[in-house]
């Protein structure tokens, strides 16, 4: 009987690193205030965002390593298992960014979800497409609130997927379709966002999200 093939672990590498890099950068805005006792007052449908995309990137590495063991029946369960998760992430990503819109939107001082709140739609749309934001909090952590980083974050998670386009070429002297068509769409959608902010077409788009976030302020 032949030997079984060692399973590649670039794929479990690629989700551990995921969630690590998200749980660094939500340390500094949640996490991390929460611990201390910081953390301002909020609704309970802040904290149910908060932990939802906590669990999320619980439940990435977990899904990974349940493949690569061979587990694939258990992993298939436990994805069906993920709808009402993502499902929870969207509808309570939608409100946070909604309300952050409208806050921007009656400030008189200039805010970051006035200048990116658009931008930071877009990650959650890719999300919701993809069904799969945080690197730029890191960033913000180390470096301040400069208008730089939260364009080169958001871009940078896409390294992620350079990493696999990488690995894929280095393996079998190809790159797969979806790799190419995820990289092309992410920076695509995330540009779009950033750089239509201060267009008719931005402004409207801030408008709507901010309309969301007067409708849904009594759960925020």
């Amino acid at each position: 009987m032949a030997p079984m093939k060692e399973r590649d672990t670039h794929y479990l590498w690629t989700t551990i690193a995921l969630a690590l890099a998200t749980f660094g950068g939500f340390w500094f805005t949640y996490f991390g205030p929460r611990v201390a006792g910081t953390y301002p007052t909020v609704s309970a449908a802040v904290h149910v965002h908060g932990w939802s995309f906590f669990g999320w990137y619980l439940l990435l590495p977990l899904q990974a390593a349940f493949m690569h063991t061979r587990r694939v029946q258990l992993h298939r369960t436990l994805g069906w298992a993920s709808v009402a998760l993502a499902s929870l992430m969207v509808a309570t990503g939608l409100l946070v960014i909604g309300v952050q819109m409208q806050i921007a939107a009656s400030s008189a001082e200039p805010t970051f979800f006035a200048f990116f709140g658009p931008m930071v739609f877009a990650t959650l749309v890719l999300f919701a497409g993809f069904y799969g934001a945080a690197v730029f909090r890191l960033m913000s952590a180390f470096v301040g609130q400069v208008m730089w980083v939260a364009p080169v974050g958001i871009l940078a998670t896409n390294l992620f997927i350079v990493w696999g386009i990488v690995h894929d070429y280095r393996r079998d002297q190809r790159v797969h379709p979806a790799y190419v068509v995820g990289l092309v769409a992410c920076v695509t959608l995330e540009l779009a966002g950033w750089l239509l902010t201060p267009t008719p077409v931005g402004v409207a788009l801030a408008s709507a999200l901010a309309w969301v976030g007067r409708v849904g302020a009594v759960l925020y």
